[in-house]
């Protein structure tokens, strides 16, 4: 029998989300010719006596010697998953990662052991950010977890403030850092492919000088990609856009629709994207010029231009949609925001755009935040998916462009971790829309049609 680091702590291997963006349960991604949380189960082995998986499909490890449980509470966020296995461990505390985080560094998990003491959770902060995984919690969170749900507090980042936290400091993680990435996920089948190469499509890793409390040291860097793509449009060069250079079908669909080019997907005739030559071939059945000037009649009115905006122009964009929100799932959808921006969080070099729908959300990533909802825009049309009851939430400020795109796509709510313009609170009055601003935890400032939100 092989002997443990220790035998008095429990590992917890989330495997039970659902994801839209994988197409399939995280629990099935493969490196190679295995897959991913079996890989998990054999390196965690040795270190612990006990591995809980938390996940609905049993028969994927009934070949390993692991307990499998179901979540007990109902919602969708992680902490569920970690109530569940905090519930079924038989050791106070509880070693948690999830089943779609490839890196497992042996030597972080001891180093994180030998932290125990008193705390209910031992958790990094990492560009500033919580990591929820990669991380311990104590089994007396059973409560606190039920008691949080129970309220429709669902956020690990809003538990983890409310307890008794350690938090590893970015200066400790950065020698554990230079060798694994002990936060990556896998959220898309692009970053499966690029799971194991040092860059990506995306980024590049340079090697930096970091300097922290007067102490200097290289590291790796990822550096975002700049991406440079030539439209081409019904054979004449139409923009040269600098974006990221994923999702540009979406990219050029959205930014078509919004620059008036085509008012539905049914007039693009074909589209062919060549990444090698950084061009764009699209044909449509018609010859529209871009239809800025009435935009720019718009800005320049409601900027002051005149005594008042003109209403007829605006009455074009006025917003249809009676939709309304609920604050708390609103304000549960931001929390998990920060996680899933993970090209932010690897680089700091991109804006990042959610939108929700359908049960069902899809977050967009690009150098440029105009592009990433020009994307998000894309995306609805060519999935034929309804502006009714969907909103989006942006890491960037709210801007009048910003916000006459979203007008033009008919969506009725912007969310943002910052700040709007005074240009777009005075449009969204009369357009209809409704602006949140500096949504962190459960705070939230309401700027316009507050009418839309369900407190």
């Amino acid at each position: 029998m092989r002997e443990k680091y220790k035998t008095n702590i429990s590992a917890i291997i989330l495997a039970g989300g659902k994801s839209s963006r994988m197409k399939y349960s995280k629990e099935f991604i493969k490196i190679g010719d295995e897959f991913l949380v079996h890989n998990q189960i054999k390196e965690l082995q040795p270190l612990f006596d006990e591995i809980i998986i938390v996940s609905d499909n049993k028969d994927h490890y009934k070949n390993f010697d692991v307990k499998v449980v179901c979540d007990v509470l109902k919602g969708k966020s992680p902490i569920i998953g970690l109530h569940s296995g905090l519930l079924n461990s038989t050791n106070e505390y509880n070693y948690c990662i999830a089943c779609d985080m490839p890196y497992i560094n042996i030597e972080f998990i001891k180093f994180l052991i030998n932290k125990i003491n008193n705390h209910d959770s031992y958790v990094s902060k990492y560009h500033g950010y919580i990591e929820p995984f990669n991380a311990i919690y104590s089994k007396n969170l059973v409560p606190v977890i039920e008691e949080l749900v129970f309220k429709n507090e669902f956020g690990f980042q809003n538990m983890v403030k409310r307890i008794k936290t350690y938090y590893i400091e970015e200066n400790e993680l950065l020698s554990f850092l230079n060798k694994t990435d002990l936060f990556k996920n896998i959220n898309n089948e692009s970053e499966l492919f690029n799971s194991n190469e040092n860059n990506t499509i995306e980024y590049r890793k340079y090697k930096i000088k970091k300097v922290i409390n007067q102490n200097s040291f290289f590291v790796d860097d990822k550096v975002i990609t700049e991406y440079p793509l030539n439209i081409i449009l019904n054979n004449k060069h139409y923009i040269t856009m600098m974006t990221s250079p994923t999702n540009l079908e979406f990219l050029v669909i959205g930014h078509l629709f919004n620059d008036g080019i085509i008012t539905n997907i049914t007039e693009i005739k074909s589209i062919k994207i060549d990444l090698e030559e950084h061009k764009c071939e699209i044909a449509i059945n018609n010859n529209l010029l871009p239809n800025t000037l009435e935009r720019a009649k718009i800005l320049s009115t409601a900027c002051g231009g005149s005594k008042k905006i003109d209403m007829d122009l605006l009455s074009k964009l006025k917003i249809d949609n009676n939709s309304t929100f609920n604050l708390e799932n609103i304000l549960d959808e931001v929390a998990g925001f920060n996680k899933e921006s993970v090209l932010f969080k690897e680089t700091g070099g991109v804006h990042s755009v959610k939108l929700i729908f359908d049960n069902n959300e899809l977050i967009i990533e690009d150098i440029g935040r105009h592009n990433a909802v020009d994307k998000i825009v894309g995306y609805m049309m060519k999935n034929r998916i309804s502006t009714s009851n969907r909103y989006i939430i942006t890491s960037g400020r709210v801007s009048s462009d910003i916000l006459l795109k979203c007008a033009t796509s008919n969506i009725p709510l912007i969310v943002s971790r910052s700040a709007p313009t005074t240009l777009s609170i005075n449009l969204a009055k009369h357009l209809g829309i409704t602006i949140l601003g500096f949504a962190r935890g459960n705070k939230v400032n309401i700027y316009t049609n507050s009418e839309r939100i369900i407190l």
